[in-house]
């Protein structure tokens, strides 16, 4: 069937007026691109000289400083709020301060403690990254609350905003974090813990005397790495104890004989060399228990190494050969 030239003539209008339409919205994305970009440009120069003065303003002109940046209305102070997140990670001390001052006082902080309680888990979640930037005694409730939110990724961001916000309170509720049924990876809540001024041994004694195993091996590690001495007896009973526990967790007796080496609790040489050469305990306990012997100090341990050496396995005799 052959097809009308008024046919093909509409065809052909219809296509070139969809290409003109094309082109143009080509041209005009890429117009509002640039725009957007001469704007940031031009809020860039208006802010970043001004925002950067409080690094070196003092007492009267720092004050007038804080309240022009917290008085920024429109597109100005959303750049404003945006550019001081952008730098609050990168800067410590008074000036870090300064900026937080300046966030809460444009409302930021009384923004995120509401936005926390909201319906949607990434506006919560937001929020939750806000508030552990900002910090203060007054985000660690909210923050606290939000490690027992229905959704994971809510809760993986409270404990790592509890470790931003570093304040000493939020201890105990990492240390809980640290649960197998919490869903949050050791990692991110022993990271958190880390950050943490002011550590309470008492918190992690607890920990290691706590029903959960996930707990008890999250504090007997971080325990180690804070090279808590106060915690020492504490964590050579929580190893001795899992040893007789009825379905005792090799990663907890592991992590327990590793910071008893890193902190050369003496008391616990004897333990740590029956381990080490113990049938009964699988191939990575017995390397946690060598390693842990080659960090003690000393003449004994010189002497329990030799002898370990004479009984123990390949593994263990190639960790203690050089010690």
């Amino acid at each position: 069937m052959l097809v009308s030239w008024d046919v093909l003539a509409v065809a052909v209008v219809v296509l070139v007026v969809a290409c003109v339409l094309a082109l143009t919205a080509v041209v005009l994305i890429k117009a509002a691109r640039h725009a957007g970009e001469r704007r940031r440009t031009v809020h860039d120069e208006a802010i970043r000289t001004r925002i950067m003065m409080l690094a070196v303003a003092e007492d009267e002109a720092l004050a007038e400083l804080e309240s022009e940046l917290a008085s920024t209305t429109g597109a100005l102070g959303e750049h404003v709020e945006n550019t001081l997140l952008r730098m609050i990670p990168e800067v410590r001390g008074d000036v870090c301060e300064a900026m937080i001052r300046v966030l809460a006082a444009r409302g930021l902080l009384s923004r995120s403690l509401d936005r926390i309680h909201s319906r949607g888990a990434i506006q919560r979640a937001a929020a939750a990254e806000l508030l552990g930037i900002l910090g203060g005694r007054e985000v660690i409730g909210p923050l606290t609350v939000a490690l027992q939110d229905k959704s994971l990724e809510v809760r993986l961001v409270a404990a790592r905003a509890l470790g931003v916000a570093a304040q000493p309170e939020a201890g105990g509720h990492l240390v809980d974090a640290l649960s197998l049924t919490s869903g949050i990876p050791h990692s991110v809540a022993a990271t958190a813990l880390l950050n943490l001024p002011e550590q309470d041994p008492a918190v992690y004694i607890e920990g290691l005397r706590d029903r959960d195993a996930g707990i008890r091996y999250g504090s007997a590690a971080v325990v180690g790495l804070l090279l808590m001495s106060e915690a020492a007896d504490a964590l050579f009973d929580c190893m001795v104890a899992e040893r007789g526990r009825e379905g005792a967790s090799d990663v907890v007796i592991a992590a327990c004989a590793r910071s008893l080496g890193r902190l050369g609790h003496k008391p616990a040489i004897s333990e740590l060399a029956d381990i080490s050469c113990s049938s009964a305990a699988s191939s990575s306990v017995r390397q946690a228990a060598g390693e842990a012997l080659k960090a003690m100090p000393g003449a004994e341990a010189r002497d329990v190494r030799r002898r370990v050496i004479e009984h123990a396995d390949a593994d263990v005799r190639r960790i203690l050969v050089d010690a």
